[in-house]
């Protein structure tokens, strides 16, 4: 029974692991594209500015 339940964890790390791999190489192609960049850029000047104007408005 317990080589029965090693296997199987075995095999579900195998498929959880290719999971990732697959994942990770679809979001390495869509970050590698000018358009994604400039969203990424975009949304983290977005929020910076954001974080300034709370600290900005926030009283003491």
């Amino acid at each position: 029974m317990g080589l029965l339940l090693a296997g199987v964890h075995a095999a579900m790390s195998l498929v959880w692991l290719a999971v990732i791999v697959l994942g990770a190489t679809y979001a390495r192609r869509w970050l590698a594209r000018a358009r994604s960049l400039r969203i990424i850029d975009r949304v983290a000047g977005t929020v910076l500015v954001g974080f300034g104007a709370k600290l900005a408005l926030e009283q003491r």
